[in-house]
């Protein structure tokens, strides 16, 4: 390969892809599958995560930083990231940001039900533009806690094959709904 294309770094090879001849076409070989701005911000949440795991906490304080990170990159009013309990097949608040992340982190949701019981259940993500007009949502949950979610997103946390959880963002900050961007950093992260 021409040294032009080929970088070492500490025993380290890097290769870069070959540019055409034309400026333009350049920049669509290196992005062909993604934005800039999706590449910077998959960047912007390793580095967080990077930053965080150097750091000395204990399991609850560090699930509760990684989610004001991803809150931080997709802004949003509130999330969570819910944990399977494989035994009793139900979702449990792990970590919760926002008004009334307190009463909510009391709150079991079976597998199955309410969006991310869906979510924890088909391994797809999902996201609700008008989360009132959801029949999935499950409105005793909004009731009891006196927060009203506009729209949310859904990523099932899914490590070697097997569903550990889901993230779960509330009210876009800057936008009335989760974008597909959105979707995709948060499906990379999860």
């Amino acid at each position: 390969m021409a040294d032009e294309q080929q970088k070492q770094f500490g025993g380290l090879i890097l290769e870069a892809p070959p540019l055409a001849d034309s400026p333009t076409s350049g920049m669509g070989t290196l992005f062909a599958d993604e934005t800039l701005a999706l590449s910077s911000a998959k960047l912007a949440i390793l580095e967080s995560m990077w930053a965080l795991v150097t750091r000395s906490f204990g399991f609850h304080d560090f699930m509760r930083e990684l989610l004001l990170s991803i809150m931080k990159l997709v802004k949003s009013e509130a999330g969570s990231i819910l944990e399977l309990d494989h035994q009793n097949q139900c979702l449990f608040f792990r970590a919760t940001v926002g008004q009334s992340s307190d009463t909510v982190s009391k709150f079991v949701i079976p597998f199955g039900q309410g969006v991310v019981g869906h979510v924890a259940e088909s391994r797809q993500p999902l996201t609700v533009d008008d989360v009132g007009g959801n029949t999935r949502h499950l409105k005793s949950i909004q009731n009891a806690v006196g927060f009203e979610p506009r729209n949310l997103v859904a990523v099932p946390i899914v490590v070697r094959g097997k569903v550990y959880g889901v993230l779960e963002l509330l009210n876009r900050v800057g936008g009335d709904r989760y974008t597909a961007d959105d979707v995709e950093l948060l499906t990379y992260l999860c």
